[in-house]
């Protein structure tokens, strides 16, 4: 009974290894499979990738800001008053629950003393001043402990007082007018002294510690900007004393912002640090009640940390990276379910006949898909971790800079992971139920039957002049989120490739040696419009759409790099720009030259072009060093003003040269006259128009005016001219900015080495470059997975095309080997047809990336700077298209050997061997 069963079903017993008898078309429906999984992970990898970078990012740029706050570390500060005991361990103790921070560090200051009363340190009749200071981990570095009573002093201090560690000192206050009446003294015992570090009041053996520069130290009134000498204590000591002389110390509590920070933890920090800040000023609470009972001043409990802001910008930039790729993520998993589909109908084309026999058999339609789907159950098994792991190895190779891992992989992530095996189940399942319905309907296999074919070339055609029309009709701006946008490439691909694959048969080879395998692939080729050719041209179709789309991802990657490129430069100007204020400010009517070696010095001013109204930036460089300082972009187009900045300079012209870059109607040759800050008035002739300019786009104005201080600054009153001191303060004077090709700290080195302080240090790699250009840059590294995916498809399709030229040619083949045809040339025939495939396809890719590169921009732009973006063509991608269409032919002609080198099944049996 068990054996009768088996036999009545036998298809679904073999269905679950069925493809292994093929193992051709297997790799191709994994590799289908794998890739649609992939194409279905690999957004929400991206998301969470660019997430992370962004915060990354963000967090990295606000530590090199100065100012405590301004990081994403996490100041906690309360003066005037020492808190109770109590109030102190629940104010730390809820610093230290906050998520997102390491432990809190405790530092304090007294900040009582003023111009009438001096903090002081006093033994007998002599004292001198110092204050009172204390932070974690400073006794311990001094070798005592944080518990002890007693204080620490300088050792030059101490020297002055003449004590020594175990003597009794008193700390307070010393009157220094008859208007202030001292307050009392404590005593305390020296237990120690210390070592100063050089230019500075800290114990050489803390200052070299990170972090010691933001340190809250005691100000000296009679030296403003300086700090008072430190009277170092523990914490409690600090806590007793303080209280004992009715001092008004500044608390300050650091807590470093978590090296493991995520954009999770990063927003639930936020959101504590705010419920936090709210607690802290809502007198229900205790944490508000504790602070209210400082002494001898009621104070409150503050937060500072640049956190909140930075994840902002961080989320604002990950959601436009997502806006941005949004059309590639689209556009790759249509291609990998389409490469699964073809794939699914090129195995169906090869098992034409058993199908036939099935259906003849009555195997219902929707008994042929449940056998798909069980055909291909363990294909979806295998990629769903293929596919995963070669989305997370595309996303951290190409994606934002995220170290993610499969570790990092979420619930989410593998929902979407499941969803691509389900379409690799039902897509196939779909296309199966569909042939057969259309066998059953259709007659298929009865002698003498028609099926009716779809004109999908005119379709097509038509179709993507809809689109086009679509496109063309949005603003450009817009052009990157309209869905029509992804649909644009696939289908001018399409159409490209219909076109050429369809004129491709009127073109002959001469040259083809009768007998030989270029002649029986000619023979091939001119075959008639039966199944088979159509279903070689349609694969031929496939192979150009693809090799086209990687050409484009390839041009589509170049503009978005080189356009963020070029923005940077219209942004910033160069790699490290420093502002100064009156620092750079000459003596007399002298040149300034460039403070340090490779530099450039840049000033900035306010002007008007009349008769247009507003306000434009005026930079004067000097010519001399500013070529080989500033950045000059990537595509060439801020490169032509290098060439200009000769005619800057020109002793003889009637009026200021200047250069013109943004957006104005004034055209070479034009004359008028600049009004500077309102205030002055100068001639000027316009030697050059530019799209951009470094650093033009850094102020505001729809164009900036680019000048030769050497032609503009003795033209000037003094009261504006930045060579004569007595400009300092008069009313908007230029601003100075000095360029350097040098990384930051180098530069901040090299400034100080000649006593120069800089303002501030903006680099292409900061904040300055806004959200827009960071995403861009992403969408420029999801574009290389595209591209990637592409490849993939693109060599899938070669395999698929010569697997499906062997089973075309089995019998023939067979036949052939019979004539005396040897395998390598029934291989070399196939081959030659390949060939002839990849150069009808690579016809086609040249007319698509013609119309891509010089049709309408779909590349998404940042409108405030220019130049924008757009697909670039260079001499890699051509070299890529090439090494490419090498690969393919290769690749099938290694499967067509392999086939003709094996045992066909069309081959019979024969008497007598």
């Amino acid at each position: 009974m068990t054996r009768t069963r088996g036999r009545r079903h036998p298809l679904w017993t073999a269905a679950p290894a069925r493809l292994l008898h093929s193992p051709g078309w297997l790799l191709l429906v994994l590799l289908a499979a794998s890739l649609l999984v992939a194409s279905v992970v690999a957004p929400a990898l991206f998301r969470t990738s660019a997430r992370t970078a962004a915060l990354d990012t963000r967090v990295e740029t606000a530590a090199a800001q100065p100012a405590p706050g301004a990081s994403a570390d996490l100041r906690a500060s309360w003066s005037g008053g020492v808190l109770p005991t109590p109030g102190e361990a629940l104010v730390l103790e809820r610093l230290d629950a906050l998520p997102g921070f390491r432990p809190p560090v405790v530092g304090a200051a007294g900040t009582a003393q003023e111009r009438r009363l001096r903090a002081v340190v006093r033994s007998g009749a002599t004292s001198t001043g110092a204050a009172l200071f204390t932070h974690d981990g400073v006794v311990e570095a001094l070798g005592g402990d944080p518990d002890d009573s007693g204080v620490w002093l300088p050792t030059e201090v101490a020297d002055r007082l003449g004590v020594e560690p175990g003597d009794r000192v008193r700390v307070g206050f010393q009157s220094v007018s008859a208007e202030s009446a001292a307050t009392r003294y404590v005593g305390a015992r020296l237990s120690g002294t210390y070592d100063v570090a050089p230019g500075s009041v800290l114990p050489a053996a803390v200052a070299d510690q990170p972090g010691s520069a933001d340190w809250v130290l005691p100000l000296d009134p009679a030296r403003p900007g300086s700090a008072s000498p430190l009277v170092v204590t523990g914490r409690a000591t600090f806590a007793r004393l303080a209280r004992a002389i009715d001092e008004e110390p500044l608390y300050a509590v650091d807590l470093a912002v978590d090296p493991g920070l995520d954009p999770d933890l990063a927003e639930r920090a936020v959101a504590a640090l705010q419920a936090l800040a709210v607690e802290a000023f809502d007198d229900t609470t205790d944490l508000a009640r504790f602070t209210q009972r400082a002494m001898p001043v009621a104070t409150r409990l503050e937060l500072a940390s640049g956190l909140p802001d930075l994840v902002v910008e961080a989320r604002d930039a990950a959601t436009s990276a997502e806006q941005q790729v949004g059309p590639y993520a689209t556009a790759g998993q249509v291609l990998a379910a389409a490469l699964l589909v073809i794939a699914w109908v090129l195995v169906g084309r090869s098992r034409r006949r058993e199908e036939a026999l099935s259906a003849g058999l009555g195997v219902h339609p929707a008994a042929t898909g449940a056998l798909t789907v069980l055909e291909l159950l363990p294909v979806a098994l295998l990629a769903l971790p293929l596919g995963t792991g070669a989305a997370v190895a595309a996303i951290d190779l190409a994606g934002p800079p995220a170290d993610l891992g499969v570790r990092d992989l979420t619930t989410g992530d593998g929902v979407l992971a499941l969803l691509g095996g389900a379409l690799v189940l039902a897509l196939p399942a779909a296309v199966a139920v569909l042939a057969a319905l259309r066998a059953e309907l259709g007659g298929r296999g009865r002698l003498g039957a028609r099926v009716r074919s779809v004109p999908w070339g005119l379709l097509v055609l038509v179709i993507t002049a809809l689109v086009l029309v679509g496109v063309l009709s949005t603003e450009p701006a817009r052009r990157a989120d309209s869905p029509l946008t992804t649909l644009l490439p696939l289908l001018v691909a399409a159409s490209a490739a219909a076109a050429v694959v369809r004129l491709a048969p009127l073109v002959r080879v001469p040259g083809a040696r009768r007998g030989g395998p270029r002649w029986l692939a000619a023979r091939r080729t001119a075959g008639g419009a039966g199944a088979a050719d159509r279903g070689q041209q349609a694969l031929t179709a496939v192979l150009a759409v693809t090799l086209g789309l990687f050409a484009y991802t390839l041009t589509v990657q170049r503009g978005l790099v080189e356009g963020a490129d070029d923005k940077v430069a219209a942004l910033v100007g160069a790699p490290t720009v420093t502002s100064f204020e009156e620092a750079l400010r000459g003596t007399g009517r002298r040149a300034i030259p460039p403070p340090v070696e490779g530099s450039t010095v840049v000033w900035r001013q306010r002007v008007t072009l009349p008769p247009v109204f507003g306000a434009q930036q005026l930079l004067t460089i000097d010519p001399a060093t500013f070529g080989a300082v500033a950045d000059w972009g990537s595509s060439g187009t801020l490169e032509r003003a290098r060439g200009l900045l000769d005619r800057l300079e020109d002793p003889d012209s009637v009026g200021v040269p200047v250069l013109l870059a943004g957006d104005t109607d004034l055209e070479v040759g034009a004359r008028g006259t600049l009004e500077v800050n309102e205030e002055m008035d100068l001639p000027y002739v316009v030697v050059g128009v530019l799209p951009a300019f470094p650093g033009s786009e850094a102020g505001t104005g729809d164009a900036a005016v680019v000048a030769s201080s050497r032609e503009v600054f003795p033209l000037l009153p003094g009261t504006l001219d930045p060579r004569d001191p007595l400009s300092v303060d008069a009313p908007g004077p230029f601003t100075a900015e000095v360029w350097s090709q040098a990384p930051p700290e180098e530069l901040r080195e090299q400034l100080g080495g000649v006593g120069l302080v800089p303002d501030g240090v903006v680099t292409t790699a900061g904040a300055s470059v806004g959200e827009g250009l960071l995403s861009s840059a992403w969408a420029a590294q999801y574009v290389v997975v595209l591209g990637l995916v592409v490849l993939l498809l693109a060599l899938a399709t070669a395999l698929a095309l010569g697997l499906r030229l062997a089973d075309r040619d089995a019998v023939s083949d067979v036949l052939l080997a019979r004539m005396g045809w040897h395998p390598r040339q029934l291989a070399a025939a196939r081959t030659w047809e390949v060939v002839r495939a990849v150069v009808t396809a690579s016809v086609a890719t040249a007319v698509t990336t013609a119309a891509m590169v010089l049709g309408p921009s779909l590349v998404d732009q940042v409108t405030q700077v220019l130049p924008v973006s757009r697909p670039r063509l260079g001499v890699t991608e051509v070299l890529a298209v090439v090494a490419l269409a090498v690969a393919m032919v290769v690749a099938s002609a290694g499967v067509g050997l392999a086939r003709a080198r094996g045992r066909s099944s069309a081959e019979v049996l024969r008497g007598n061997g």
